[in-house]
């Protein structure tokens, strides 16, 4: 936990973030934390590895990825801790519960962290079976420009990644990929990478390439 405290503090450092900046993402994190230590360092590890992604790609910028990648999953902080922190027996309910964590997310964030809100609402529209589903979506800002609808929904798609392969690395329950979370596999989680991003093969493989992923 103290090398991601570490690394997130150099991460901070690297961006020039002021102190209003960080006490702002901070204090976010510090919710997440004081629900559930697993989703916070997985959140800062999504932050960390989205910077990476978006710097590789040189299409958004690297706190467009960084912010989103650490406030992905604040919303869990409201879901039932009884559903967030089962590790077996996991059934439709549970998912059902843990499924609200994303509007819950979005309406933390709107007007604070608009960007983050709007990227974090997608991150699981993307996979099979995707949600929120269109009824639950709210509508663009009518000021947005097509331009920045379409940064939203590719940052979106790129931070779903990073959420993909962190998840697949490192969680280790039955709300994942069956076959991943029993014994760490890098072999396996890159096979479940490209099995459930068909539309994003090249780019996880140029990912891999870089050694962002192994």
């Amino acid at each position: 936990m103290e090398q991601l405290e570490d690394k997130l503090q150099a991460k901070f450092d690297e961006f020039g973030l002021v102190n209003q900046q960080r006490d702002s993402l901070m204090l976010y994190l510090g919710i997440v934390k004081k629900r559930d230590l697993e989703t916070w360092e997985h959140s800062v590890r999504v932050g960390l590895l989205g910077a990476d992604i978006a710097q590789f790609t040189h299409i958004v910028e690297p706190k467009g990825l960084f912010y989103p990648g650490l406030l992905h999953d604040v919303g869990k902080s409201m879901v039932d801790p009884k559903s967030l922190k089962k590790k077996k027996d996991f059934g439709p309910e549970d998912m059902e519960e843990v499924r609200k964590h994303v509007m819950y997310g979005y309406k933390l964030l709107i007007g604070i962290h608009d960007f983050s809100a709007w990227v974090l609402l997608f991150h699981h529209y993307f996979q099979e079976n995707g949600y929120p589903s269109e009824m639950e979506i709210p509508k663009f800002d009518p000021s947005f420009s097509k331009g920045t609808k379409a940064l939203i929904m590719y940052s979106a798609r790129l931070l779903s990644i990073a959420d993909f392969y962190d998840a697949a690395t490192n969680r280790r329950n039955e709300k994942f990929v069956p076959g991943i979370q029993d014994i760490p596999n890098s072999q396996k989680v890159r096979e479940a990478m490209f099995g459930f991003n068909p539309d994003q093969k090249y780019l996880i493989g140029e990912l891999y390439n870089a050694d962002i992923f192994r």
